[in-house]
This record gives C-alpha cells, structure tokens and sequence, in this order.
C-alpha cells in the first residue's frame, strides 16, 4: 500500500489487566471482559470481540463490556480484540479459562491527516473510491450467508427529556447476500414488547401523512437498510453526484492497518428539476477504508442541521438522524457485526404537537455468521417476517427462561434510565408477559 507518512504520533502497545478468582470448567464456557482507553480510561464502545478464523463474535457495549459463550473446542483458539483507532490484540483462549472478567486496555493509534502526504493516483480521494468500488465483490460475499443477532428498539418523546415509550427485544436470524436489500429474509425466534405508552394519533389528516411515509414498516427491515450504503450501485452514484464532495478528512488504525476516512458533504439537493444550496442543513456520509484491501470498515450517514426552525428535531450535537454499519472479517470476507439507527421509522401513528415529538432508536449486534451451506437452513416462507410487519402489538408467547438465559442480552443489558421510564405502571417483566 503506497502511503506517505513523515511521522506517526503515537505508536502504542496494549495492556492488559487481569483479575483472577475461580472459575468452574464445563464444556461451554464464556470469556467476560471490559476494553478502556488506556489514556482516558474511558469504555471502547462496539469494540470487536471475536474469535481468530471462527464465525462467532460479539461488540463492546456502551460501558466497554463483553461477553462471549464458545464451547470448549475452542479453547486452544485465540481472542482477538480490535477497534478503529487502536492496537489490535490477541490472547490464548486457554490462559482465561479460570478468568472471572478480563479488564482490557487498549493503547490509541493516532495519526495527523497534515502529515499524509497524497500523492495523485495512489492515494487521492477519487483513487481511494475507485479502488473501493472495484473491490466490493472482492470483500464481501455475493452468495447467501446466514447470521444470528440481537435486536432491539426503542421509542422516546425527545420533547419530553428523550423519555422512553416502548420497547422491543428479539432474537432474530438473518439469511441475505451483500449486493441486494430485496433479497434479505428475516425471521423473529423471541420476542418481548413492553408496554406502547406513545400517545397515539386518530385524526384521519396524521394517518394519510402516515400513509404516504410508507404505512407500516418492519424496524429491522428499516435497521438493514443502512446496508446499503456499502452496496456497489450505492456508491457509483454517490461518487458521480453533483450534490456531494468527497474529501479526506483523516486517517486511523484497524488491527495494524492505517485507515482513510472519507467524508462525502451533501452541498446542494434537486426539487422539481431546480438545484438548490444546502446552508444550516445537509447531510453527511463517512466511510472508514481499510488502506490494504480497501475494504469499508464501517459506514455512517448523518443528518446535520444548524438551523433554529428545526430545533424539535435536533439533538444537543446539531444531528437529526445518524445510522451507520460495521463489519467484521471472517474467512476473507467482510460481514456485518452491529448495525445502529437513530433516527424516524414509520410504525405507528403517533401524535406529534407541542409535547409530542416520537423519535427510534434501533440496533443490531451480530453473534453468530453462517457461511457454508450445510451450516444452517434457509429461512423458509411461511418463518418469513414480513417487511410490512410493526412489532410492538404483535401477538407472541413469552419465553421468560429463554430471556432470563440469553447471553447476548446479559452482554448487553438495557440502560437503568429507559427502564425506569417504562416501569411506572408495572414491572417491564409483566409488560413483557402479555398473558
């Protein structure tokens, strides 16, 4: 990879801490463990867990949390940890065995974007996206693969302190392809609701406004979406449009590997065949390149706004909406670990007014990918979820041992605040068992 680089900051090493106590030995066993910043001693959110040349990983937390269930012919693998930004690490899965919880420290990885040198046709913006584009089929897979994931969804009235309104969990398998989004199947294996406290709208103006947003739309289906921002189609007419710039905003790191951050800058827009300039208001779309492969890392599309008029809808950042994607590398392939979506999904019809303003905010964390064929079962038709299908008043029975045992949710447990917010009625474990 040709790449220019008078000085690098910081090169930095990895510490790791670890606590020990007694730990019982069966055939499955999990690794448990916090990742920090080993200068701020701040958690690395959606930190990469996973293990070496094995379909099965998981994500940091929002706390720098993990944990990770293998069985035990696993345990001569390897751990390894990664995150943009850092010092990769890699551990032997056998020296943690008796480990109660790791404390993990990685050390940043900085590099200046003024001492890049860019050098035409090795390392310029449009040479960068060429190459991207021309390897997409290359780093990801065309044919069927198959993951298991975690989704949740939260509603909350952002003109009321972002409290929470509802709720949804699921356990969910996907089976899909890179290049299209018409050929994602999609099947719900446990559910739980809580309770819908949105105030709901009846006025026969709200549902026809509903109406022409799309009607009922499926969350995850609007949460995959975002997969398309790394689609090869997507990204041939992002490059080609008039109404964004491309441009190199910076460079990091990823498991030894320098990085290019590209930002495409929405700076005009087309209405009824008239161009207009963006001032207070544009959006903003970011991709994180693996400088070896040119592989996208992670893909973000953010909403900005500067202008007062829409200040029911802009959080204290100036964002109105952010979405974006990661991937995770297994067997020469890039495959997706955590999807996150901030943002509106149309799925009910709900009162906005002067105390009303409902906004989502959805996610999905990859635990498990499939990619040989005789490795698991193609979602059939009549197990299909339905694009068209709303979650929140589906009909369901609660599986209480199966939430009460789900090591993804223990890994990722929901925030004490939106709990709260939704347990002034009764407990969410009731909200949840409808019976």
């Amino acid at each position: 990879m040709h790449l220019f680089v008078s000085k690098v900051i910081k090169i930095s090493t990895l510490f790791l801490m670890i606590v020990w106590a007694q730990y019982s030995y069966t055939q499955n066993f999990k690794i448990a463990g916090s990742v920090y910043d080993s200068e701020t001693n701040q958690p690395v959110e959606c930190a990469s867990i996973s293990v070496r040349n094995m379909p099965i990983g998981t994500i940091t937390n929002a706390y720098g949390d993990f944990i990770l269930n293998m069985p035990d012919s696993m345990a001569n693998g390897r751990l390894e940890i990664s995150s943009i930004g850092y010092k990769s690490c890699s551990l032997p899965i056998d020296s943690m065995i008796r480990i109660t919880k790791l404390t993990i420290k990685l050390k940043p990885i900085d590099y200046l974007l003024e001492e890049v040198v860019v050098v035409p046709g090795i390392n310029d913006v449009q040479t960068i996206l060429k190459n991207v584009v021309s390897r997409i089929n290359n780093n990801y897979s065309e044919k069927k693969y198959f993951l298991e994931a975690f989704f949740r969804h939260r509603v909350f009235n952002q003109k009321s302190s972002d409290q929470t309104v509802r709720l949804t969990e699921a356990a969910i398998s996907i089976h899909q392809d890179h290049t299209s989004d018409d050929s994602k199947r999609i099947k719900i294996n446990e559910i739980r609701n809580s309770k819908n406290y949105a105030d709901m709208n009846t006025s026969l103006g709200q549902k026809l406004f509903y109406k022409a947003l799309g009607g009922d739309q499926n969350p995850i289906y609007g949460l995959l979406m975002i997969e398309k921002f790394t689609q090869k189609q997507y990204l041939k007419k992002l490059i080609s449009s008039e109404h964004y710039t491309p441009s190199l905003t910076g460079v990091s790191s990823f498991d030894g590997e320098l990085v290019y951050v590209i930002e495409f800058k929405q700076t005009s827009w087309k209405f009824m065949y008239k161009k207009y300039y963006n001032s207070h208001t544009y959006k903003l779309k970011r991709y994180y390149i693996n400088s070896k492969d040119f592989a996208i890392l992670k893909a973000e599309n953010v909403s900005v706004s500067h202008n007062t008029a829409y200040k029911s809808f802009i959080r204290n950042d100036s964002i109105m909406s952010h979405q974006f994607i990661q991937y995770r590398k297994f067997d020469g392939k890039y495959y997706p670990s955590y999807v996150y979506l901030l943002g509106g999904i149309p799925d009910m019809v709900s009162k906005f007014d002067e105390a009303h303003f409902y906004n989502h905010e959805a996610e999905m964390m990859v635990n498990e990918i499939a990619v040989r064929r005789k490795d698991y079962d193609r979602i059939k038709y009549r197990n299909l979820t339905r694009k068209d299908k709303v979650l929140w008043d589906m009909d369901y029975e609660y599986n209480s041992s199966f939430w009460k045992n789900y090591n993804l949710l223990l890994d990722y447990p929901l925030n004490q605040q939106f709990k709260k917010d939704l347990e002034f009625e009764k407990p969410l474990e009731e909200q949840f068992n409808r019976q």
